[in-house]
């Protein structure tokens, strides 16, 4: 009797399963090093909690917010590093700087962008508030101590930045692009708006993922995607700042000004795009078809078994906040 053919294993199913097996270690590294670090915070009194440093010296929460976050996207930025080794997937990781200066014009762009977003996502709370049992996430409380707040803008404007970029565009996008450049931008998106869970910031988060992740592709470099990251989250940064150190009137004309600059800014840019021909530039997206595989690459996806299960798991994560 002739054996049978063994089946061949699906690679954009192994793809899957490994993303979801690294967002699974992201989760699991970050509830490990939260339970480690309130034990740590305990040493300085019994009842200190993350949400509640009794006694902590600020600097001391500092690095932990830089620490915490960064062990957790480095072990599942490993976890698909080690994997994918001795197959045929790749991973993109380079840093090196556009050639074309004029890319930088996009910054700006991306700024203005992510003010509407901003404004997006209050709407979408504001909405599900009013018609749901979700409640607005306490924001970030900025230590007093000059060198605390330094710490704390490298951990929510210097590591998000650089780290999330190497996972979710330098590993997971990348192993994604075989099946198609929209197609690795959407999956990639798809995994970052998730891990973040908070639904009200969902829609705005997925739209900024989108862009930073043709970024990665038009350049063919991490440099320009963690350099928006970077400028977003740092306008964000600024914004809390101004909230919590300047009283009510002048931190609310404050930031009007700010949002005033970046929004004339990114129209001045987007003119200067325009007339520069700057798009023209671009390679076009190429669409992929794979004869040997006809089934889609979204049946394909829902076959495998652990990536459904965590995506599934991530949006009911989300979703749980509306009927608290």
């Amino acid at each position: 009797m002739k054996q049978k053919k063994k089946r061949q294993k699906d690679p954009l199913q192994f793809a899957a399963n490994l993303t979801a097996a690294a967002a699974l270690v992201y989760l699991g590294v970050a509830a490990l090093l939260r339970l480690g670090a309130e034990k740590f915070m305990q040493t300085f009194n019994p009842n200190a909690t993350l949400n509640n440093p009794i006694a902590v010296p600020e600097w001391v929460l500092g690095f932990i917010n830089i620490i915490m976050p960064a062990l957790a996207v480095l072990a599942a930025f490993f976890l698909i590093r080690v994997s994918v080794a001795k197959t045929p997937l790749r991973l993109n990781i380079s840093f090196r700087m556009p050639r074309d200066v004029r890319l930088w014009l996009f910054l700006p762009v991306f700024l203005g962008v992510g003010i509407l977003c901003s404004v997006m996502t209050a709407v979408f709370q504001r909405l599900l508030g009013r018609w749901s049992g979700y409640s607005v996430p306490d924001p970030i409380r900025l230590p007093q101590d000059p060198f605390a707040t330094f710490l704390y803008f490298v951990a929510v404007c210097v590591v998000p930045a650089l780290l999330e970029e190497l996972f979710v565009r330098g590993a997971v996008q990348s192993i994604f692009s075989r099946w198609g450049t929209w197609f690795s931008i959407v999956v990639s998106s798809v995994v970052f708006t998730l891990l973040h869970g908070d639904i009200a910031q969902m829609p705005a988060l997925f739209l900024i993922s989108v862009l930073m992740g043709l970024a990665a592709y038009c350049t063919g470099s991490l440099a320009l995607g963690a350099a928006l990251h970077f400028a977003h989250n740092t306008m964000v940064f600024l914004f809390t700042l101004t909230e919590q150190r300047m009283d009510g009137i002048s931190a609310l004309a404050f930031i009007v000004c700010l949002i005033v600059i970046f929004a004339l800014g990114s129209i001045v840019c987007v003119m200067l795009i325009r007339r520069l021909g700057v798009m023209k530039n671009f390679r076009r997206i190429p669409r992929v078809y794979d004869p040997k595989n006809r089934q889609s690459r979204l049946e394909r996806l829902a076959k495998a078994p652990v990536y459904l299960i965590v995506m599934v798991y991530l949006a009911v994560r989300a979703l749980v906040p509306l009927w608290k």
